[in-house]
């Protein structure tokens, strides 16, 4: 009797060691997992600070018309748009919207691009739009966490 009681012991200890090194293991790629979407997530952010900031020079030197201003935005705006598919491409971690945030920044970069060329044709700088874009922006980067933290807020 008492060699069958020690068999089951040690199966059930050699079956808790394996769960525990699986849990193990999958805790270490949820860390990862954390972790990248994390770089990823502060590389995005960072990319739509900057924009921020370079519209917000922009418009404290009172927009002048100066056409290679418009060029560095739509620069910036491009840059915003790759940072955000690299977000989405490399983590799985972020909720099914990203993808309409994604849609609506290439629509955005095609609209400031459209926009961008109607001011270099008729070299006539529309600064009410310019201000709308200004403000959308500034909202946009406000509203950001500033840290990502696994939640869907963003």
């Amino acid at each position: 009797m008492k060699k069958k009681y020690s068999k089951i012991i040690i199966f059930v200890a050699v079956f808790l060691i394996i769960a525990s090194i699986l849990i193990l293991i999958d805790n270490l790629n949820s860390k990862k997992e954390v972790e990248v979407s994390s770089r990823y997530y502060a590389s995005f952010v960072s990319s739509v600070q900057t924009l921020d900031r370079v519209l917000a020079q922009t418009n404290e030197t009172e927009f002048n018309g100066d056409i290679v201003q418009l060029i560095d935005e739509y620069e910036n705006i491009i840059f915003v748009n790759d940072r955000l598919a690299l977000l989405k491409e490399n983590t799985n971690r972020f909720p099914s919207d990203l993808g309409v945030l994604l849609n609506h920044f290439m629509i955005f970069r095609n609209s400031y691009g459209s926009f961008v060329r109607q001011q270099i044709v008729r070299y006539n700088i529309n600064s009410e739009v310019h201000l709308k874009v200004v403000n959308q922006i500034k909202l946009f980067s406000n509203d950001l966490p500033k840290e990502y933290e696994d939640s869907k807020e963003f």
